[in-house]
């Protein structure tokens, strides 16, 4: 092979790939917003976001493919076929399930139209409210190791603020625990310290804590443990 030859070899690579973008940034149908984004609230259950879009071609636009990156996410159309200049809508469900945080799914449309075919990307957002964010919620000594406490910061969901009044262990009482817990109040009903102290280090040990609070009617506490282990 020439020396010249791989560069050219190269560019005519990028300048396919560069036409082929072109080609897919020129579809038929014109999308009012690609990219959604909703904040969820506490206990909803699903979340439903629209693609509005218009044929702005001169010619019938069929929608040949539907497809999430997730089946928590089901697109869907009244109809598959559009004439020009006619508008319709793209529906999406999410199911939200026992998700948390910031959720991003990709939605697929593939068109038949101008004689050849087209693909959309299309994006959801959901934020979806975490009631607590626990920050270092698994302490670790070793064996052998100076007892010295280790620190677990809670931030609870201003939508949700309540008193955090204790400890409890998943298995036994915390007053026959390896570990001392210390709970330190930062901001009111927003954020504490759980602080953790071993009695002592001298053996394995592994106990799974997790906060209390009056206010927790849903009991939804129990559902975020943080881990204490001598190892």
């Amino acid at each position: 092979m020439e020396a010249n030859t791989l560069p050219r070899l190269l560019f005519g690579i990028i300048a396919v790939k560069l036409l082929l973008a072109s080609a897919q940034g020129a579809g038929a149908l014109q999308w009012e917003s690609i990219d959604v984004s909703v904040d969820a609230e506490f206990g909803q259950k699903e979340v439903n976001a629209h693609y509005a879009f218009t044929n702005a071609s001169d010619s019938v636009v069929t929608i040949t493919k539907t497809q999430a990156s997730c089946g928590c996410t089901v697109p869907s159309l009244e109809k598959k076929t559009y004439a020009p200049r006619e508008s319709g809508e793209l529906h999406a469900h999410f199911d939200i399930g026992s998700r948390l945080g910031m959720q991003r799914k990709e939605i697929t449309v593939g068109t038949e139209e101008g004689g050849g075919n087209h693909s959309y990307t299309l994006t959801l957002n959901v934020e979806i409210p975490q009631l607590i964010q626990l920050k270092r919620r698994a302490l670790l000594w070793k064996v052998g190791e100076k007892p010295d406490p280790k620190d677990c910061e809670v931030i609870i969901h201003t939508q949700r603020p309540m008193k955090i009044d204790g400890v409890a262990l998943k298995n036994g009482d915390p007053a026959s625990s390896s570990f001392n817990f210390a709970i330190e109040e930062i901001e009111a009903n927003h954020k504490y310290k759980l602080r953790i102290t071993p009695k002592n280090t001298t053996a394995k040990v592994r106990e799974t804590c997790y906060f209390t609070s009056s206010d927790d009617t849903e009991k939804r506490l129990k559902s975020f443990p943080i881990y204490a282990w001598i190892r």
